[in-house]
């Protein structure tokens, strides 16, 4: 493309011929040699700028805005794929998830067991000791090994878990008893089941909505391989 853009040479030519004074006349076109004169005619060739191919140049400009256009909508593609992932902890047969939790304006990060065997989630009540929250008896809940604990009912103003944000959650909120386990909790159904995800447990990520994830990968590879036909030059026999 630069080579359309470059100043090309081209060769014009030059007519000598001597008058009836026996001047040397020099001329760039046959039509302006007398016909008496025609005869004696010398000529030779002499670079001249040309004048740039308008065409090459329109199409020039053309292919700088689709190159222009495919960033953009490649940068607008990579965003939309960078939301649509978020880093999970994989490992003890369980997968961890970032959780932020807000009451009152307060936030508290928490890392929940993803679990669709628990009906509701369920946190850890020391991970929330910053919000101050209000709360309301839940109940007794039956925990692993058949025993039953005290609960409390919250209704926090949000959640926020990868792009979901829902508002005016209630969840359930337990004093942990025994070891550290690593986790401030379980992520429940009550949330899973209104939300579409995969795990990828080699990248360790969760995928939200992993059909429009794939739809996004496609539309990004078709740009890349546009990309790269256009940069390849056609070869004809």
């Amino acid at each position: 493309m630069i080579g359309l853009l470059s100043v090309a040479l081209a060769q014009a030519e030059i007519y000598k011929y001597v008058d009836e004074r026996g001047r040397q006349v020099f001329v760039d076109s046959l039509s302006r040699v007398p016909l008496q004169f025609r005869d004696q005619l010398e000529t030779r060739r002499s670079a001249t700028p040309a004048v740039p191919d308008e065409a090459a140049l329109a199409a020039t400009r053309l292919e700088r805005k689709r190159d222009a256009e495919r960033a953009s909508q490649r940068r607008k593609l990579e965003t939309l794929l960078r939301e649509s992932e978020m880093p999970v902890k994989v490992g003890r047969n369980r997968v961890v998830v970032p959780v932020t939790v807000v009451y009152g304006g307060r936030k508290a990060r928490t890392e929940m067991v993803l679990d669709t065997g628990a009906t509701n989630t369920v946190f850890h009540k020391d991970a929330l000791a910053g919000l101050n929250y209000a709360s309301q008896p839940g109940g007794r809940a039956r925990v692993a090994g058949g025993g039953s604990i005290n609960t409390e009912l919250v209704s926090f103003d949000r959640i926020e878990i990868g792009p979901y944000k829902p508002t005016h959650v209630r969840a359930m909120v337990i004093e942990h008893q025994g070891p550290a386990v690593g986790n401030d909790g379980l992520l429940g159904m009550d949330f899973l089941m209104n939300v579409r995800y995969r795990i990828d447990y080699e990248r360790q990520l969760i995928l939200w909505e992993p059909d429009r994830y794939e739809e996004l990968q496609a539309l990004l590879q078709g740009l890349d391989s546009a990309a790269a036909s256009a940069a390849t030059p056609a070869v004809t026999d």
